[in-house]
């Protein structure tokens, strides 16, 4: 099980261009060779605050996040050091652009779940750049509040039914998996999808999924959905 951390910075909007400068130039890039991955970074479109940029970032579990503090591993080890030495004057007027920030936590299961951090020691190959639509694709982040003891029942039908189909129309299961700072039950899944078009199309699953839709949802108790449009081409681009 990996771990995705969240956070939506307050960057002034005169400085957002500067702080999508330094972070794909330089500080992902450093994150690279410390096995760790920036998924996905934008706005929130719809659904969340306004006036915040929000970073997704993967590690595979918290002893490599630890690593990656600036007390940790990768900011002591020699070898990291050296590597990564052309990269830290690129992102080191990075924080003071950031104005407030907050964090959230989402503990999500490799299975189901595209990315695939690991803790990377010098002259080991980089992990891979992360798949991307690029700019304006939508990141639809979704959380599922479910009986506990049915958690397990609600990601099956979506394992055998829904995330098959939204596979097939072209759209990618980034993350599924729990947030363990909120009550039992709640469930997260970050979805990718070409544009906002895209994504609204793919809202309502056809009828030959009914029964798969009406299963799923008669498990809910509350479900929420905020929109992030992607401000950046970091990653590998895709098609679409």
């Amino acid at each position: 099980m990996g771990i995705l951390v969240q956070r939506e910075f307050t960057v002034a909007a005169d400085h957002r261009g500067e702080f999508e400068r330094q972070s794909r130039l330089g500080l992902w890039e450093n994150m690279r060779y410390n096995g760790a991955q920036m998924i996905a970074y934008g706005t929130w479109a719809f659904g969340g605050p306004g006036d915040v940029v929000v970073t997704n970032s993967v590690y595979a579990d918290f002893d490599h996040w630890t690593a990656t503090r600036p007390w940790g591993y990768f900011a002591t080890s020699e070898g990291h050091i050296q590597e990564t030495q052309a990269l830290r004057p690129i992102f080191a007027g990075r924080n003071r652009l950031i104005q407030h920030s907050r964090t959230t936590l989402i503990d999500y299961d490799d299975a189901d779940s595209e990315p695939a951090p690991r803790f990377r020691e010098p002259g080991e190959p980089l992990v891979d750049l992360p798949p991307t639509f690029g700019r304006q694709s939508i990141v639809a982040h979704t959380e599922w509040h479910v009986d506990p003891a049915r958690a397990e029942e609600f990601l099956d039908i979506c394992r055998e039914s829904i995330w098959p189909w939204l596979a097939s129309e072209g759209a990618r299961n980034l993350v599924a998996g729990r947030n363990p700072l909120a009550a039992p039950g709640s469930l997260v899944t970050l979805t990718a999808y070409r544009d906002i078009s895209h994504w609204h199309a793919l809202v309502d699953p056809p009828e030959s999924l009914d029964d798969a839709v009406v299963a799923r949802d008669s498990l809910l108790l509350d479900v929420y959905t905020r929109l992030l449009m992607v401000a950046t081409d970091y990653g590998e681009k895709l098609p679409g």
